[in-house]
């Protein structure tokens, strides 16, 4: 027969602590880990817990789940089960993700993503332990391209690629003198190597089928005029899994890499299909599918002869 427990903690005590428990961290919390902790039985957490919650009010209840064969605790609030439906550490993710993505936006958006961090954070009781931009993520960068004159069009592009409409755009691309105009299905847009683009289908008049897939720099967007007209085919390029942008069609090209550069080479995926082939010598072969051999090529030229066409 096991020793019945002894605890000098008086009830009063226990049901404190527990609450405590609780309140303080959304985690799950284990009923045979509190029981250890306030030294009373499984059953006992049971009905502190029932106690607990008949008093914690309407704005607030205690999950209870299973997990493992172990039966859990946890706290959530009324803002928790009704509003956000995610915890903090996944605020914190979405802090991050602004940090990557704050040198590409202008600054009036950045600000309001940075209040709208805050509001859900005070929502979640943990206002104070979330500030905007600390310093953790951060980008260097020797040029960059403001894209505030441009979010006319980042917003119209973004309406007119949820509800799939074309739009006539007048652009002038790189090195030319003149605009050309496009009848365009837009899919998706893209950021890469500081520069936002829009990858999607040409088409010709009168016509809502697609035709050559055309990816452009977004802020070479003279005029972007969504129509009233709507397409039907996925525009956004899903499938794509080759190196760089959508230019021309697939390429497969070897390149040789010397054993100097062969780990920051090995340690990534280049593109989907990527093959890589290992020497005695430390040094790689790595072939790849392009789409963009203008980018492949500038790749290979900034290791500094490190890397070449086989």
């Amino acid at each position: 027969m096991s020793e019945k427990r002894r605890s000098d903690k008086l009830p009063r005590e226990k049901i404190l602590l527990l609450y405590q428990r609780l309140t303080m961290s959304p985690q799950k919390h284990f009923q045979k880990a509190l029981a250890a902790e306030l030294e009373c039985s499984p059953q006992t957490i049971a009905r502190l817990v029932d106690t607990i919650e008949v008093h914690i009010g309407k704005d607030a209840s205690i999950e209870r789940g299973i997990e493992n064969k172990k039966r859990f605790y946890r706290y959530q609030s009324e803002a928790q089960k009704n509003g956000l439906g995610f915890d903090f550490e996944e605020l914190h993710y979405l802090a991050v993700c602004r940090d990557f993505a704050a040198s590409q936006l202008p600054p009036p958006v950045a600000q309001r993503i940075d209040k709208t961090l805050r509001d859900l954070a005070l929502q979640l009781s943990e206002g104070e332990a979330l500030q905007p931009r600390s310093g953790a993520v951060g980008f260097r960068s020797k040029g960059y391209i403001d894209y505030q004159p441009h979010q006319p069009t980042i917003n119209a592009l973004r309406l007119a690629i949820e509800n799939q409409r074309v739009c006539d755009v007048v652009y002038r691309a790189m090195g030319r003198a003149e605009n050309k105009s496009y009848r365009y299905a837009p899919g998706r847009i893209l950021a890469m190597n500081g520069t936002l683009y829009v990858q999607g289908y040409q088409m010709d008049e009168g016509s809502l089928q697609k035709g050559r897939p055309t990816t452009l720099s977004l802020h070479r967007i003279s005029v972007l005029s969504p129509t009233g007209e709507h397409f039907s085919f996925n525009a956004a390029d899903d499938e794509a899994c080759s190196f760089g942008l959508n230019w021309h069609p697939p390429k497969r090209i070897r390149v040789e890499v010397s054993a100097q550069a062969a780990d920051y080479v090995r340690d990534r995926i280049w593109s989907a299909d990527q093959t890589v082939d290992e020497h005695d010598d430390g040094s790689l072969s790595l072939t790849v599918t392009t789409t963009s051999e203008k980018e492949l090529n500038a790749w290979i030229w900034s290791f500094g002869g490190l890397a070449h066409v086989a």
